[in-house]
């Protein structure tokens, strides 16, 4: 097929004029450009790393020391968390968009459960991590049943949690009780490796094994490929499905429970940037929009992507909304080149 498309342009009496109209990126991933388009694909998130650590290397020497690395990895860790939920619905060609809201409405639970109800440490998390489920739940359910778009649901769903927490809090800070609990938030490991940031890789490395080798991993690649050959194939996708919602929601609960603890306290829309930024994280890291590829460990670079840039501009003091100019601008650009270079 040749790099332009003639189009007839009509005259009036169905005849064409010949002319040339180039299509764009038409020979894009055809002959030798092909194997540069492959190596786009699948690395350059990676490459993207590279060039940002060492931009950043050369602006500040302390940059790359071990304990600003690790520092980033913990500003980004439960952002990071969110992202890993999102990516295995993206791969299952769904999201969600309500996964920013049940992180403010999991901390709220957990500190008005330790304030109101007298719950300890660990009764009052185990029900911040069920209502997170439970609208997990609720989320996998009503796209299954009704077959209509997870974007839609999600999102009302996603109002719904916001409005709750509003209510519960009175749109008033909540602190926490217990002094234990800021521990799991702000508590390290070992020097310089806090929980949350080994909780996160930890997850990371769980789910790839859980994607490559079992059951439920493999049959998320094939929803987001061709859902109609995975249910004929006899895949329980209705199950599958609401299990990743699940998991999702859980994940974004786990985040809100990590948040919440870092700062041993909570308002109802602390994890309202999460929403889209873990859509650009698993993005970035490689995973598409359109389902069927992608996996947890590029999101974990993606979200090393999005850290180590947020340093950046901080380190050449742009301000705030320049920041969030940029973002928005680095999303589009991964939307467009994730379409342009799946269609390859």
């Amino acid at each position: 097929m040749p790099d332009s498309v003639t189009r007839a342009l009509g005259d009036g009496d169905g005849e064409g004029s010949g002319r040339q109209w180039k299509v764009p990126f038409a020979s894009l991933g055809r002959g030798r450009s092909r194997w540069i388009v492959v190596f786009i694909r699948n690395e350059m998130p990676l490459v993207l790393l590279v060039v940002l650590l060492l931009v950043g290397g050369l602006l500040s020497p302390v940059f790359l020391t071990p304990r600003n690395m690790l520092n980033i990895l913990w500003a980004v860790s439960v952002l990071g968390i969110v992202a890993l939920g999102q990516t295995m619905l993206l791969i299952s060609a769904n999201f969600d968009m309500s996964v920013g809201y049940v992180v403010g409405l999991v901390g709220v639970v957990i500190i008005l459960t330790q304030t109101a109800l007298g719950f300890g440490l660990v009764p009052s998390i185990a029900a911040g991590l069920l209502v997170a489920a439970l609208f997990g739940l609720f989320n996998g359910g009503l796209v299954v049943l009704t077959g209509a778009s997870p974007f839609l649901i999600t999102l009302g769903s996603g109002t719904l949690a916001y409005s709750i927490a509003l209510a519960l809090t009175g749109s008033k800070t909540l602190y926490t009780p217990i002094a234990s609990f800021t521990a799991l938030g702000q508590g390290r490991l070992v020097d310089g490796l806090y929980y949350s940031t080994a909780v996160f890789l930890v997850l990371a490395l769980a789910l790839e094994y859980a994607l490559r080798r079992t059951t439920y991993g493999r049959s998320l690649f094939v929803l987001g490929t061709n859902e109609v050959a995975g249910r004929l194939s006899g895949l329980l996708v209705a199950r599958t499905k609401i299990m990743t919602f699940v998991l999702c929601s859980l994940f974004a609960g786990l985040a809100g429970l990590m948040v919440t603890s870092r700062d041993g306290s909570t308002v109802a829309n602390v994890g309202v940037g999460y929403l889209f930024d873990s859509i650009i994280a698993s993005v970035l890291g490689g995973t598409s929009l359109f389902g069927g590829f992608g996996g947890t460990l590029r999101t974990v670079v993606g979200v090393l992507v999005l850290g180590v840039l947020s340093n950046l501009l901080i380190l050449m003091d742009v301000p705030a909304e320049a920041q969030a100019i940029v973002k928005g601008a680095v999303f589009l650009s991964v939307v467009w080149a994730d379409g342009v270079l799946r269609s390859k």
